[in-house]
């Protein structure tokens, strides 16, 4: 089993295995019922919705990883979905380094057999960290869910287990991601068209049976319009013929499902230097709400102000715009978001 013995390690394992398979040397995660021997540092044990949290203590004697026992009870549980916050610097999904079966989405897969109870063991890591806390969540769903709403498909949970070493957590910074790269959708659907702001990353039109959940917004371009951006929900409406209606592409078929997120955007005053000086998550609370969820005729050196399907405010600014609607045209951009 692999060790940790630094906060920044653990953190970036954590992030870095978000839809990817984390581990090649495995162990089952099943607890063995014939163990009486075993003992966990920690046992969250999770009946129904109804929220469990679990403190462990961290002091200097601490190892760099805990023993957890995670036994759940409930109906119709299909995914395990497992998410770590460091300091308050907001939760990004976590794959277990034991042997699971692990969903394109990062979730864990549950079988027939654990539909109504579970119990994992999970060998977790205790980061080397000053003061604050670092807290691990654990819910089931009955189908895709969202590691942004734990009430999408929630069938048990949230259970929590809080790793307190004293103090409290510093203000939280924000989550810049430079160089975005938007390209308007291909008809094939093969193009990387729309955005989650959960990890900075773009996906493909034809990924969102599985990833539709995590999308916030998508970029198109039409002669119309010029350069847009149409929040998930919004974009099958917004990108359209805006004479005769006809929409082009059918979002909600693809996804499978018509709860996809809502994005509010609206034009900025701020400049780009103030863009550039915006470090931490108060750096954002002026921002009202907009009331739209596509924004038109974008160009270079514009600033964004919008806020997500979650609450979280934040910054666009666009850097590049490359042709219109073909083959390797493009926009780029900037964005600083609430964690």
């Amino acid at each position: 089993m692999r060790r940790f013995t630094h906060y920044t390690t653990a953190l970036f394992l954590a992030a870095a295995s978000f839809f990817a398979v984390s581990c090649d040397d495995t162990d089952e995660v099943e607890v063995d019922p014939n163990d009486t021997t075993k003992t966990y540092d920690v046992t969250l044990e999770v009946n129904g919705t109804t929220d469990v949290n679990e403190n462990f203590t961290v002091t200097s004697s601490t190892g760099s990883t805990i023993d957890t026992r995670v036994k759940f009870t409930g109906s119709g549980m299909k995914r395990l979905y497992i998410t770590v916050d460091s300091l308050g610097s907001g939760e990004v999904p976590f794959v277990p380094f034991e042997e699971v079966d692990l969903k394109p989405d990062g979730s864990v897969g549950l079988e027939n057999s654990a539909s109504s109870e579970f119990d994992f063991e999970f060998e977790l890591p205790v980061p080397d960290i000053d003061a604050g806390t670092y807290v691990y969540r654990f819910w089931a769903t009955s189908g895709v869910g969202d590691f942004r709403d734990v009430e999408k498909r929630l069938v048990a949970g949230v259970g929590s287990i809080t790793l307190n070493y004293g103090g409290s957590n510093p203000e939280a910074t924000v989550k810049s991601y430079s160089v975005v790269m938007l390209v308007p959708p291909a008809a094939d659907l093969s193009s990387a068209t729309f955005l989650s702001l959960a990890d900075g990353k773009t996906y493909k039109i034809k990924e969102g049976s599985e990833f539709a959940a995590f999308w916030d917004f998508g970029y198109y371009f039409t002669n119309q319009q010029q350069a847009s951006f149409a929040s998930t929900s919004a974009y099958e409406e917004s990108f359209a013929n805006l004479e005769t209606g006809e929409t082009f592409i059918n979002v909600d078929s693809i996804a499978g499902t018509t709860e996809l997120n809502n994005f509010y955007f609206a034009s900025s005053t701020k400049t780009s230097a103030e863009f550039d000086a915006v470090e931490t998550s108060g750096d954002l609370d002026d921002i009202d709400e907009p009331t739209e969820q596509k924004i038109s005729g974008l160009e270079v050196g514009d600033i964004i102000e919008f806020v997500d399907n979650y609450g979280k405010k934040g910054l666009i600014r666009v850097t590049e715009i490359k042709g219109k609607f073909n083959a390797g045209d493009y926009i780029k951009l900037d964005i600083k978001v609430q964690p």
